[in-house]
């Protein structure tokens, strides 16, 4: 079992004749759970539903594969099946359910606490109480709630707040509405949802915090996307909207299309301040393909370490992260626990007094 110290325990080995760096100290920001609520309130919705998940199991590819602190996060649906009383009450159930597990286990987990983000009211009250009583770390929101992304008006009086509090929000991907039953599913796409639609709805949010002014309006959140932005490294050049230009690259000039039909004229170095402003975690994208493309987009000090646990484990990111040659050791090093310390202050504190 691995010792987790305050220096980070970082271990040295040659493969190919590039270093590897193996953590032991590891902050996973992309991390779940399945408190019995959450359960139950997904067989009440699907029967089908299961478990993957058990405590027992978690903590122990937390501790062989390098993983100091687990965020804990409800992955989707998340809240949003049922009436505005069912999911106000499995959402404190399931934030109270983390909070016991940061209690039960001291530095081993922290919480990002799950909002009914639809229900106004509701949201605010959860807020109030996640933070202010059970001392959540953050929030995880889904990248929409049925046909409505992230930066969508609605949602305001929710950002008012968490900008007032400063607040760090994980953002989850969920197929939407227009995309959960489309053909291609008779093609035999195997698990078309998690292929295709992940990656493109956390796009499309981050597209719609920026262009509707979202993101503008509240810059004291801290916004954490799930698997190294999904697809918008790859169509960086399509956020340059009518002819806006920028060096993505220094010395390289990149310049979207010259012809648009509606939409936000908003400059290039504008569009790649909030892209750079934004963080990403490394879920799902532990290959040299994402990483490198990422890596060029933002700087190392934005990409957070996550797993995405239980679909995949630490050992697969573990693996990933050392053999995808994208990071030096110091580079590591901030990937894996620093970058988080940062925008997570609270397990600075402890890993100091561990």
């Amino acid at each position: 079992m691995a010792t987790v110290g305050a220096s980070g325990g970082y271990l040295f080995a040659r493969s190919l004749g590039r270093a590897e760096t193996r953590s032991t100290n590891r902050i996973d920001v992309h991390h779940h759970f399945v408190p019995e609520a959450y359960l139950a309130y997904q067989r009440r919705h699907n029967p089908a539903a299961v478990n993957a998940w058990s405590l027992s199991k978690d903590l122990e590819d937390m501790d062989r594969f390098g993983t100091a602190t687990a965020m804990l996060s409800i992955t989707q649906p998340a809240f949003n099946l049922g009436d505005r009383d069912e999911i106000r009450s499995v959402a404190r159930d399931c934030n109270e359910a983390a909070a016991k597990l940061v209690m039960d286990k001291p530095g081993r987990f922290g919480s990002f606490a799950g909002l009914p983000l639809k229900d106004i009211e509701g949201s605010l009250k959860e807020i109030e109480h996640s933070f202010d009583t059970l001392k959540a770390d953050g929030i995880c929101l889904m990248s929409s709630y049925g046909d409505v992304w992230l930066g969508n008006q609605m949602f305001w009086p929710v950002y008012e707040e968490l900008n007032r509090r400063r607040a760090v929000i994980h953002v989850h991907p969920t197929p939407p509405n227009c995309c959960s039953n489309l053909p291609i599913l008779k093609d035999g796409i195997p698990n078309e949802g998690a292929m295709i639609e992940y990656g493109t709805d956390t796009t499309r949010t981050v597209a719609s915090l920026i262009f509707s002014g979202t993101a503008k309006r509240f810059p004291n959140i801290t916004w954490i996307f799930s698997h190294a932005g999904g697809t918008m490294p790859f169509l960086i050049e399509r956020f340059l909207q009518f002819g806006a230009s920028a060096e993505i690259i220094p010395g390289i000039t990149t310049t979207g299309q010259r012809v648009g039909i509606s939409g936000n004229n908003m400059p290039g170095p504008e569009v790649l301040g909030y892209l750079r402003r934004f963080y990403y975690d490394t879920a799902q994208s532990s290959n040299p393909i994402a990483l490198a493309a990422l890596k060029k987009v933002v700087h190392v000090s934005q990409i957070v370490y996550g797993t995405d646990y239980w679909f995949r484990t630490a050992e697969d990111t573990d693996r990933g992260l050392r053999t995808a040659t994208v990071f030096n050791s110091r580079e590591l090093e901030a990937v894996n626990r620093t970058n988080a310390e940062r925008i997570l202050p609270r397990l600075k504190l402890h890993a100091r007094s561990a």
